[in-house]
């Protein structure tokens, strides 16, 4: 039998309800963000939400803390930066547990709890670097094993640890500003038209735009074609005529 290919099925729904718990490897460290941030005080950020009463539930603010940290942990320093990756990357996804927040969630998180988000970065790093671990998403550790004493060196690794937390914090509210700035409050800037990512004409949008970039790359091979062919024929008239003036 010749060979194929493997069958691209992107309709075909899961004959099961999908475990988020088998989508990443037991190792994972996110799995251990999750549950340091678990373990953690958080009451902070409970205390200025209210629950019940009419209305839309809110967001976990642990999850939100957690989604912060991992990204932090990552580099990943843009509200806008870190909604994509809640829909795209599967860490992400499941920190999120399927709640999805926006831009406008994590940006107005930050900005409500000044400090707290570093701070949280900070500790789980600090107890990364105690449990072991040699680095933690992009941030590395090696250089920052941090005995469980009060010996000074580990009072220095750990005091480098929450300076590189605050340098992460600082550039996530800076890069906030500048995209608000270019993009505009609430609008991520990367959005795709309705007329073009709707199904029912997505289709004919884009073999319309492709036929137009067809056009356009046909109309200029004809005009360099028409460009280089007067071009030569202007500049061997007077030339000829020329010669032919002198032979007479």
């Amino acid at each position: 039998m010749a060979k194929g290919y493997r069958p691209v099925d992107r309709d075909q729904p899961f004959l099961f309800p999908p475990d988020m718990r088998e989508w990443l490897p037991e190792g994972h460290p996110v799995w251990l963000v999750i549950r340091a941030v678990g373990l953690m005080d958080t009451s902070v950020f409970h205390a200025r939400r209210k629950t019940g009463g009419a209305g839309a539930a809110g967001y976990d603010p642990d999850m939100v803390v957690t989604v912060l940290v991992w990204a932090y942990a990552h580099r990943v320093t843009s509200s806008r930066e870190i909604e994509r990756l809640c829909r795209t990357d599967v860490a992400f996804r499941v920190i999120c547990a399927q709640n999805l927040p926006d831009h406008s969630t994590v940006a107005r998180f930050r900005k409500d709890f000044p400090g707290l988000a570093e701070e949280f970065f900070a500790q789980v790093l600090i107890l990364c670097a105690r449990l072991g671990m040699g680095r933690l998403g992009v941030i590395a550790l090696d250089g920052m094993k941090i005995a469980a004493s009060a010996s000074r060196a580990a009072n220095r690794a750990e005091e480098g640890l929450r300076k590189l937390a605050a340098e992460v914090a600082a550039a996530h509210e800076q890069a906030d500003a500048a995209e608000d700035a270019l993009f505009g409050e609430g609008v991520r800037g990367d959005e795709v038209p309705e007329e073009a990512w709707d199904p029912r004409s997505r289709d004919g949008r884009i073999r319309a735009a492709l036929a137009g970039l067809e056009a356009e790359r046909a109309a200029d091979r004809a005009g360099a074609g028409c460009g280089g062919g007067g071009a030569g024929g202007g500049e061997a008239g007077p030339g000829d005529g020329g010669a032919a003036g002198q032979d007479r």
